[in-house]
């Protein structure tokens, strides 16, 4: 196979080449520039000494010869650096162990036209990745590559897919072309080495202060010299990456393309669209499970559930099945992203998603024989090696007893009572999803009006309404950054239209104003609702109750808002606990943070009267809850931290949040539910 690079990929391949040579030149400056200090620095010392050869001078003398090396062993201490990947989490297999994975790989391997891994090692989650143990020595000699496939990605792709996938990641390997890369990843290594891995330069820095109490002068003079080669160093970075970065982005079209070649275009472009929901519904089971902390409970394996859960948010989303799989559309996910903005990230490794996947469409390369039977088919004894990388994750827990497995029946049960429990109806077309049942206006609407339908009431362009303000607010954030320089750009596309940095701010206006159109708009959605429910209320004679429930969920909701105000606050006044600081201003934090505290105390308060968190808690929580509200807290005492206290403090602010969500949920769908009796109810006689 030979897949030729396009222009842009050629272009920017000569700019990475120039950039890695501009480095090179700036580097050989830098370091013979450092000779000269040294060689400058022995010479001054020793015709000081030779001058005036006393106990200081010496002193002198041997100190410019240090500070001289130690500013050439910082600009020579990559070469003894490398890079090793940590596979601890990792499972390794051998081809004895899934013959069938390896067969894959081996037709991979030969179509793509590179060599095979080294090492072939299984992950838990849903991505793929090549990858190598580096030092400076790499770049010259030939380095073999470990591949990791994360065997959440394999349950949710079929084996056509994961052959795409895996031709992708070889894909990268497989052209000469591909090796600027490499050096352009070795030279980000050199630089981000100087820059940021200086344990060693620390050290010795504390061994020599150790020496004499004048060597604080000379590693002064070190750290100044070597701050300002790091400043040369950090525009340095910038120009290779930028520029690099643009490289990466059209390699990933490259590697696309190979893929294609070997695959087909269909196979990695639905690959790719599925991949996001699948990492989704992956974090979501174990998110699961980390509320099952408590109860000791634990999952045999994960990927049975993983499975599951996609096919419950598939059916709840409404996307088509196909080959056992959720087919996720492009215009499924255009459907929430409303963004007029066109602007692209000049700081991305990767083009997005409907970049790649028009671009894949575009090339239209058709397989006849697909195999798209599931990819976790490959796993030898049906699947028996997600059974270990279930429990390597979970045995990295610590439970207070051994943990019970659950079931896939159980878990099944469970995780539909927990998203029926926060979850909305569906009848009202994930409407209040992204909003809330809140009208503004003072008056109702006109009964003269024609009141629409509660199927109008929730149809699909009001849906796309919220989408719309939502996408106007991020478009607007953006745009903002722009017009301050916080965004560095010279041009940037709006609505089919290019501007210049100095056109933001009248955009800006423009963006506003639709913003302003947008919110007025949905909010007469809102009133039409309420009016129309409030109609049904009269109608059934439960004014009354609807009503009281609508004024509970206004009054809970204006207090949810101050509410998040508040925990955002305890969150920041506690940041200082995760660093080392002077006592005298851990103190000073601990004063700030009692001051917020009371407030704090007093809002928690009044969560934990309300039914829902008495009968959601357990009864220890609960208590030690209302314990730490009507007590006072020693934190800190002379020169340590009281441990046992602040991990009631922080258990309290994480248990403030959830009741917080929890009971403004539960209001919310409490209003939504009743709304919905009400509209079933419609019609008929209610009398007795």
């Amino acid at each position: 196979m030979n897949v030729q690079v396009s222009t842009n990929f050629r272009k920017h391949a000569r700019k990475t080449i120039l950039s890695i040579v501009v480095f090179a030149v700036c580097y050989i400056a830098l370091l013979l520039l450092s000779i000269g200090i040294t060689v400058g620095f022995t010479l001054l010392g020793g015709l000081i000494f030779i001058a005036k050869p006393i106990f200081l001078t010496a002193v002198l003398c041997l100190g410019l010869f240090a500070s001289g090396l130690t500013i050439l062993y910082f600009l020579l201490k990559f070469i003894f650096a490398s890079t090793k990947v940590d596979t601890g989490h990792l499972t390794q297999i051998a081809e004895h162990d899934e013959p069938q994975l390896f067969a894959l790989i081996h037709t991979v391997v030969k179509e793509v036209h590179t060599s095979f891994p080294k090492k072939v090692f299984l992950a838990h989650d849903v991505n793929a990745s090549v990858f190598y143990d580096s030092s400076f020595w790499s770049m010259f000699l030939p380095i073999r590559k470990n591949l990791q496939i994360g065997v959440g990605l394999v349950n949710a792709v079929t084996q056509q897919e994961l052959k795409a996938i895996l031709a992708h990641e070889f894909g990268h390997f497989s052209q000469r072309s591909m090796k600027v890369g490499s050096y352009v990843y070795h030279v980000n290594q050199i630089i981000y080495n100087m820059l940021y891995k200086n344990e060693s330069l620390n050290s010795m820095f504390e061994k020599w202060g150790n020496i004499s109490g004048y060597s604080g002068i000379f590693i002064g003079i070190s750290v100044f010299i070597i701050r300002q080669i790091q400043n040369i160093l950090k525009h340095l970075y910038e120009y290779v990456n930028i520029n690099y970065l643009a490289l990466s982005r059209e390699m990933e079209f490259h590697a696309d393309e190979i893929a294609a070649h070997v695959a087909g275009s269909q196979a990695l472009a639905d690959s790719l669209l599925r991949l996001s929901f699948a990492n989704h519904a992956l974090t979501v089971v174990l998110n699961f499970y980390d509320i099952k902390f408590s109860e000791n409970i634990k999952s045999n394996n994960i990927y049975p559930e993983h499975s599951c859960v996609m096919q419950m948010f598939a059916e709840r989303n409404r996307y088509q099945m196909r080959n056992g799989l959720p087919q996720i559309e492009m215009a499924t996910l255009k459907k929430y992203d409303k963004s007029k903005l066109n602007l692209e990230n000049q700081w991305s490794s990767h083009p997005s998603d409907e970049d790649r996947v028009k671009a894949l469409q575009t090339l239209n390369i058709v397989k006849q024989e697909t195999n798209n039977e599931p990819a976790i088919a490959l796993l030898s004894n049906d699947a028996a090696v997600a059974n270990q990388i279930s429990d390597k994750l979970f045995s990295a827990i610590q439970y207070e007893q051994i943990p019970s497995p659950l079931a896939l029946t159980e878990f099944t049960e469970d995780f539909e009572k927990r998203i029926d429990r926060y979850a909305f109806d569906q009848k009202f077309n994930d409407f209040y999803d992204y909003t809330h049942p809140v009208r503004s206006g003072a008056s109702p609407l006109s009964q003269k009006q024609i009141q629409p339908s509660f199927k109008e009431l929730f149809a699909e362009n009001r849906v796309e309404a919220l989408y719309e303000l939502n996408s106007l607010k991020n478009d607007q954030y953006v745009v903002e950054a722009i017009s301050k320089g916080e965004i560095k750009v010279k041009t940037f596309d709006y609505d089919g239209k290019k501007y210049k940095v100095s056109d933001a701010i009248v955009l800006l206006q423009n963006i506003t104003a639709d913003i302003s159109s947008m919110e007025q708009k949905i909010a007469d959605y809102h009133q039409e609702i309420h009016y129309y429910f409030q109609q049904l209320a009269d109608v059934q004679g439960k004014r009354s109750e609807f009503d009281e429930k609508y004024e509970d969920f206004v009054a809970f909701n204006s207090d949810y808002e101050a509410g998040e105000i508040q925990y955002n606050e305890m969150v920041k006044n506690t940041a200082f606990l995760y660093q080392t600081l002077p006592f005298s201003d851990i103190e000073s934090k601990i004063s700030d943070l009692k001051r917020s505290e009371e407030k704090f105390k007093k809002h928690l308060a009044v969560l934990l009267e309300l039914p829902d968190s008495k009968n959601n808690l357990e009864q220890g929580l609960f208590d030690s809850l209302v314990s730490y509200t009507n007590s006072e807290q020693l934190y800190f005492y002379v020169d340590r931290y009281n441990e046992e206290n602040l991990k009631i403090l922080l258990n309290a602010i994480s248990m403030y949040k959830n009741l917080l969500e929890d009971n403004h949920f539960a209001k919310k769908k409490c209003l939504l539910d009743f709304m919905l009796v009400l509209e079933e109810n419609k019609g008929k006689d209610m009398t007795v």
